[in-house]
């Protein structure tokens, strides 16, 4: 019942948007604008640049309204297309920079405890950063959706446009390749678990 409130509720949204209401722009930038920048940093750690994006496509929404097909997954639509405008420039590599993140909040999360204790997490999370750095583009990305932006199997799948037990299987094997890679201790263990989410 909630799911099916939830698919009516983008479809009015976008009905809107098709229609050119100005209030229906507004409520969607206001509902999707703070997940779609932390998507974007999945992929660049340029913040302006990620606006900018976001811009872009809520201008390209605007200009290009009355060319949209009917949408009822909304969420799904903005995230594949501002990950094509991140990845447009030539230079544009795609950037996975998840494993930089996990090391920047431990550094934070270890302010307060003692000297010993941080530099043991430090050198476990610079462990973990350098096993998820040698997975795959493709396997990083699915860790970043499934435990960054916290996505669904079902809605990473429409994103990448593969199979769910296709990211299923990414996700299962990405963890268990970070595992084996550092024959985790139960307290490094515990620490990558809190930084990718419950496994």
């Amino acid at each position: 019942m909630g799911m099916q409130k939830e698919v009516n509720s983008d479809y009015l949204l976008w009905k809107r948007i098709k229609a050119g209401e100005t209030q229906a722009y507004h409520d969607l930038y206001m509902q999707y604008a703070d997940v779609l920048f932390s998507f974007g940093n999945i992929y660049t750690k340029d913040q302006d640049f990620i606006k900018d994006c976001i811009h872009d496509l809520f201008f390209d929404l605007y200009k290009y309204r009355k060319n949209l097909s009917d949408n009822d997954h909304i969420r799904n639509y903005l995230f594949k297309s501002l990950k094509r405008k991140i990845q447009a420039p030539p230079s544009g590599k795609l950037k996975l920079v998840y494993s930089q993140e996990v090391q920047e909040e431990n550094e934070q999360s270890a302010i307060g405890t003692d000297a010993e204790e941080a530099e043991y997490q430090e050198e476990n999370i610079a462990n973990i950063r350098k096993a998820i750095d040698k997975l795959s583009e493709r396997q990083q990305e699915v860790l970043n959706l499934r435990f960054q932006i916290g996505l669904p199997y079902t809605e990473i799948a429409k994103i990448l446009d593969i199979s769910v037990e296709s990211v299923r299987t990414l996700v299962y094997r990405s963890v268990k390749t970070i595992r084996e890679e550092l024959k985790l201790s139960n307290n490094a263990l515990i620490l990558f678990s809190m930084q990718i989410g419950k496994l």
